[in-house]
This record gives structure tokens, sequence and C-alpha cells, in this order.
């Protein structure tokens, strides 16, 4: 469950009146129209402090010493903590400066920056339900609502829009079936005044059918004959065992371990997902960038937007990548030591606790460099095509293997990569990638290698797997890999 949709409904809860665990802050020093020993109670399980208008705890902007997301309380398992959002400025509980999150007991004094606003922790079991009607309201609007304001607004103009376009869609459809029911009634009153009619259609269109049947019959006798299409076939067989010897060549991608350090404090995180890589006759191992840096493609993710903005600043942020063949072979890497072209990326500035970062981002024009490899001391039997790569023609067949959606697709106890055929949509690049139709890869696939077999009967990788929506698909091609 989402904080936010956790704290709109802590909100919900305590204005129906219901019994909720809060808190209450008693405030010791004059901050904008709090006076000393005004107090104020929290509901909600997560409140962030700060001048930001979005903050439950809302300072007047004369606290110049208060960061606009300065700390936050939150509550996990019965226990309240704090956590400071500031870079800049520091919280304080019980005099003492805080680098992290840290419990909160009955009766903590706590303070926002060395000069800023005091106030003390009080923790009790308080039933909302005793409160006036108009006091829990106050509570919903300013800590559930506020932070969230935005979203909900946004939700209900939505909602809104969709069901007008609904009410429209069935008037008009009810308007259509009208007319076809009064088209129908008239067919049918037709077709009983022209049985005789119908009868001689009905004969002349089996005699048509037995007549294509015949043809149909004739051309399949003569297509076996034909050389073409048995040359055809002995090209398949050949690619299909082409592809087969490739199969140990192709890895799967488990990103294990992600460490990164935040406020001076290292986090790690384990199981990450998953993708495909694999190993070129020349000893470098090739996969997408967006399975080695995913923080590089994910901008809806403020976590993905922080880390991108600390690996741009030189922070620590690492991402364990383990690769493992159906032969069994193992090969474990880190996300910092693969080659890849960050300048091809766009840059842009991310805020935070309102200073603004470097951070570099993929983009609709950037798919290009969705590309990443390192120099491995093993050799596969896959060979590349850099020049074929990039001139390509509409309607050229494109095999790829890789994981589609990870292990849920493999057989008990060992690794297989899925194959599938595609179709090359448009000549040469679009963008600096391989337009495709019929696309037939999908999560898990991204990293993957993409083959063609080019003017000299050989089948060569030409690509790397990266994206797709609906039917389209695109593959960045060898060439671009440098």
């Amino acid at each position: 469950m989402s904080r936010a949709t956790q704290t709109i409904g802590a909100g919900f809860k305590a204005l129906g009146g219901a019994s909720m665990s809060a808190y209450t802050l008693e405030f010791l020093t004059q901050s904008g129209s709090r006076r000393p020993g005004t107090t104020e109670t929290i509901v909600v399980p997560h409140a962030e402090m700060g001048r930001d208008r979005t903050c439950a705890i809302r300072f007047d902007a004369s606290e110049k010493t208060v960061s606009r997301k300065h700390a936050s309380i939150s509550s996990e398992g019965g226990q309240y903590y704090i956590t400071p959002l500031s870079q800049t400025n520091q919280t304080f509980v019980n005099g003492a400066a805080i680098n992290g999150r840290v419990p909160l007991s009955n009766g903590s004094e706590i303070q926002l920056s060395s000069s800023g606003p005091r106030m003390r922790f009080l923790a009790a079991q308080t039933k909302t339900s005793t409160m006036r009607l108009t006091q829990r309201m106050q509570m919903f609007a300013s800590q559930s609502l506020r932070p969230y304001r935005r979203a909900v607004m946004t939700l209900s103009v939505v909602f809104v829009i969709a069901i007008g376009a609904m009410a429209y869609f069935l008037y008009q459809s009810s308007e259509e079936l009208g007319v076809a029911k009064k088209q129908i009634a008239q067919q049918i009153e037709e077709q009983k005044q022209n049985k005789e009619a119908q009868k001689v259609l009905n004969d002349n269109l089996a005699k048509v059918n037995k007549d294509l049947a015949a043809t149909a019959k004739k051309l399949a006798e003569e297509s076996k004959k034909n050389s073409e299409i048995l040359k055809q076939v002995e090209i398949s067989n050949n690619i299909k065992k082409m592809l087969d010897d490739y199969e140990n060549d192709v890895y799967y991608l488990h990103m294990s371990k992600l460490v990164y350090r935040f406020n001076g404090e290292v986090n790690s995180y384990s199981n990450l997902g998953s993708g495909t890589g694999f190993l070129l006759d020349d000893g470098r191992f090739v996969t997408a960038l967006h399975c080695v840096h995913p923080w590089y493609f994910n901008t809806e993710d403020e976590s993905y937007n922080i880390l991108n903005a600390l690996k741009t600043q030189g922070e620590i942020v690492e991402l364990t990548i383990v690769a493992t063949s159906p032969s069994g072979k193992q090969m474990t890497f880190s996300s910092n030591d693969f080659n890849y072209n960050e300048a091809g990326l766009e840059s842009r500035t991310y805020e935070i606790d309102g200073d603004d970062y470097l951070v570099r981002v993929n983009t609709s024009n950037t798919w290009k460099s969705d590309w990443a490899w390192i120099q491995t001391s093993q050799k596969g039997k896959i060979k590349s095509d850099a020049f074929f790569s990039k001139n390509m023609e509409a309607n050229d067949h494109i095999y790829v293997m890789g994981y589609t959606f990870g292990m849920s697709q493999q057989p008990e106890g060992g690794l297989k990569p899925l194959h599938s055929e595609m179709t090359v949509a448009q000549d040469g690049l679009t963008k600096g990638v391989v337009k495709v139709s019929g696309r037939s890869f999908d999560s898990g696939n991204s990293g993957g290698p993409a083959f063609a077999v080019n003017k000299n009967g050989e089948l060569v990788n030409i690509g790397i797997i990266s994206s797709g929506r609906q039917v389209v698909g695109q593959i960045v091609p060898i060439a671009n890999v440098r």
C-alpha cells in the first residue's frame, strides 16, 4: 500500500470517528501563529515537517532555518520515529543532532535547526471519536489531504471526464443500435421475399467454393515442386541449428543487490529484477543500459530520481548483477564496471530539499544509447555485424532470444531462453534504433540478442532488445556499441 493511500485512509478513519493511535506535539517556542504551550494532535502514520505547502506540520515562511521539507515523523509497529529530510539544516532530539532515523519517546524534545522552533513529543492513545467533528475535519484537511491535494483533484477531474465520455458513448451506441435493428429487419423481410434468389445464390457460392478448393489443391501440389520453397526450408533449418548453438551464450541476468549512500548512511536492497545479456566472440558481455543503470530510465519514481542524482554527484550507487548461462556458467558484475554512453542521455535538474541536482535521463530521442558492455576473459560463439545492423530493410526477419518474464517461464532446475521471430518495420534506423513490427519480446527480454541472416547467409547478432509498445518494438543496433 502506498504512503498516500495509508495517509488518506488514516484521515478518513479519523474523520469517521474511529479510535486512532495518535500523538501530540506541544510547541515550546513562538513559531508563526503558534504560541508556546499550544498543542497539535497528529493522526496520520507519516507526517512531514517544514515550510513546504504539502507538509502536514507546516511552519511559517519566516522560519528561515527550517527547510521546505525538514524532517518527518512516522510510526512502525507501534513505535514512532523521526527522520531528517534536509541536507542543509540539522534536526535535534533532546539537544543532540541526528543523521538518520531515530526512535521517539514520550517527552522527547525536537528542534528544527540550531535556532529553529522547539516542540515536545507526547505519545498517547487518543480517541478521535471524542473530538468535535470540526476538529476531525480540520485534521483530515491539514494532515491527509494537504500533501496529496493535487493528486486527489486530478483524479476527480479525470473521473468526471470519464463519466461524461461514457454517457456520450452509450447514447451514440443506442442510436446506432436502433438504426442497425431497422436495417436487419428490412434485410430479413427482403430475404423472405427472395427465397428463390437466395437458393440460386447459395448454389453459385457452393460451386465457387468447389472451384476454389480445386485451385487451392493444385497450387499446393505445385508449391511442393517449387525449389525456392525447398531452399527456404533449408535456410530455416540452418537458422534453428545456429540459434541452438548460440543458446549457451545467452545469459539470465539477476539484479541481486543494490547498495547506495544517502545522507551519510549506506543502504542496500536485494532481488531487484531480471533481464538478459549475451557473450560475443570477442569476449564482450553486452546488455541494455536500463538493466545496469535503471535509475536513468524511470523518471516517475522518486527513489530512482534520488539514485540518479546521487550517481551523477559521484556518490556510492552500485548494482550487483549475476549472469548465468544454460550451461551453468556464472559471472558476477558491478554496474560501475560497464561501459556506456552517459553523454547520449539528456541532462536535467532535479530538486531535493530545495536544492537542484544534475541528473541524466532517457527520453524518446535517446533510446539509441540503451546499451552497456564489459570486457571478459570468456569468449562466446555469437558473431556481430555492425554494418548490417544499420542497413537492414523492411520485412527482413529478426530472431530474438531471452528470458521473457524471468524465471516464471523456465523449466524446473534449468535455464533455456525463449525464441521468437519478427520483422523489420522500416528501412535503416529511426532515431538511431531498428524498428520492428510483430513485437514478440516482453519484460525480461531486455538486453537480449537480436539476430538476422546477412548477405553471406550467416546468422549474426545485429542488436540489443531495448523496449516496445504493443506490436512495435525497438532494437539498439550493435553498431551503436562502442
